[in-house]
């Protein structure tokens, strides 16, 4: 009798032993399911600023545009009418008392410029958001890197 209740409890602790890593590898999977969606979602905010940027970096590449034209003027820019932005799809002829612009430093502060000292600082602010659009771009890629190591590991749990 005292093999019997051995082998029995052989049995029982193997049956515990499976049932407990059965239950490990889903709370893994579990926690690899997780992992991978909140990369995924950390990725798309990522994908959100990096478009939100490129917007931003195509306005000011106009507004450079824009100023080489104004600089390149001469004095016509007293006599000439240039069409002026309002807002979306409307435009209004003016004419300039003169070639300088305002430029922004902060959202209520603006300071006067010349169009070429306004294009450099433009430039300056064009060269900044490149890198940090670089750095974006870089962690978006380790990102989907993570996922898609995340995903391999979640499909080997999920065939043992």
């Amino acid at each position: 009798m005292d093999v019997e209740n051995k082998r029995e409890n052989k049995e029982e602790n193997k049956e515990n032993t499976d049932n407990t890593i059965a239950g490990n590898k889903e709370e893994e999977l579990q926690k690899v399911i997780y992992q991978a969606k909140a990369l995924e979602e950390h990725a798309n905010t990522l994908d959100n600023q990096i478009g939100m940027m490129n917007g931003t970096l195509q306005e000011m590449q106009r507004t450079t545009e824009t100023l080489d034209g104004l600089s390149g003027m001469g004095d016509e820019y007293k006599t000439k009418e240039i069409l002026l932005p309002v807002g979306k799809n409307v435009l209004v002829s003016a004419t300039l008392k003169s070639k300088n612009v305002l430029f922004g430093i902060t959202d209520n502060v603006f300071i006067e410029r010349t169009p070429e000292d306004a294009k450099n600082s433009l430039n300056e602010d064009i060269k900044k958001i490149n890198t940090i659009m670089e750095n974006l771009k870089k962690k978006h890629s380790e990102i989907i890197n993570k996922i898609s190591a995340l995903n391999e590991y979640g499909e080997q749990l999920a065939h043992q």
